[in-house]
């Protein structure tokens, strides 16, 4: 570090060890490589910091918004952000859902790049393409933990097109239906810029330009009504993977009650127990939906995370 970066490192650390979050942000907006900077005698970041006390979703998202890294680890007792704040703030259900340590999947990492502009005079099997994969990567709940992004990206490249990747790109006539997809596009441009974001994972956000109301359920939420309910919100998370998140609470609760009609054939959300046969997996409430839950308690759970991340946005 040169003289004015270790400066500011060590004012930074000492202004977030007080909680004077406007000048830590003043600091990180003039030196943001320091984000993830850790003091040399506990290890703790700012963020570390902000868990420690308990400071607002607006700091903490503005915090991540910087790049800050929800998977660091304290040096003295390997502690990331989230445990020290469910430690000291066992309360604050918001820091938890805002402070969880989850990677970015690869579902989202393409949003991502999708939301900054789609290459111009992309073919419509490439488009076909990209809705399809985002649907297949929605869903990490099988993913191995050691799992190269790579392999996984080739592997449902051929599983979705009956291509391998590597082929080299050949033009044809557009006679329709041609679902010939560009593979030099997808190997040289696209595949790249997701491995580079892939290497960030655990320093991205969500964002609003390209958040939908499925990566509100990718926490699971604590507590169920009866077995089926777990099964119910896994087949929500995936069909909604591709909505976006809509401006009002009013309108996301009025999407969710409609869905949760729809998956279980249901007309009101008033009953204890319905049976779903496909999400049977044994037990003795294995199957049966809790209707009450879901209008009580899974819908507004949901709702209130989608509150959450517009604090951290600062909308609210």
């Amino acid at each position: 570090m040169d003289d004015a970066i270790t400066l500011a490192s060590v004012q930074l650390s000492r202004k977030a060890k007080h909680g004077e979050w406007d000048a830590v942000l003043v600091l990180l907006e003039q030196y943001p490589s320091l984000i993830n900077h850790v003091t040399s005698t506990k290890g703790y970041s700012v963020l570390h910091q902000a868990a420690w006390h308990g400071a607002s979703l607006a700091t903490i998202g503005r915090l991540l918004q910087l790049g800050a890294d929800t998977q660091l680890k304290t040096s003295d007792s390997g502690q990331m952000a989230c445990d020290i704040a469910m430690k000291r703030h066992k309360k604050r259900r918001d820091l938890f859902f805002a402070l969880f340590p989850a990677s970015r999947t690869l579902a989202q990492l393409m949003r991502k790049i999708f939301a900054r502009g789609l290459p111009q005079g992309m073919a419509y099997p490439d488009l076909v393409l990209m809705d399809n994969l985002v649907m297949l990567f929605s869903d990490e709940e099988c993913v191995a933990p050691d799992a190269r992004a790579e392999d996984r990206f080739y592997g449902a490249f051929l599983a979705m097109t009956g291509t391998e990747l590597s082929t080299p790109y050949t033009a044809h006539l557009p006679v329709l239906p041609h679902w010939w997809v560009n593979t030099d596009y997808w190997r040289n441009d696209f595949l790249p810029e997701l491995l580079e974001l892939e290497k960030q994972k655990s320093c991205i956000p969500l964002d609003r330009s390209w958040v939908t109301i499925g990566d509100l359920l990718v926490l699971e939420k604590e507590g169920w009504g009866l077995r089926g309910d777990p099964w119910l919100w896994m087949e929500l998370r995936k069909s909604t993977s591709r909505m976006p998140l809509p401006d009002t609470a009013k309108e996301l609760t009025a999407i969710l009650r409609n869905l949760v009609l729809a998956r279980t054939n249901s007309k009101m959300l008033d009953a204890d127990s319905v049976y779903i046969a496909r999400f049977s997996r044994g037990g003795m409430s294995g199957g049966h939906i809790s209707l009450r839950f879901w209008e009580q308690d899974g819908i507004p759970a949901i709702v209130e995370r989608a509150q959450w991340l517009k604090e951290m946005w600062g909308e609210i």
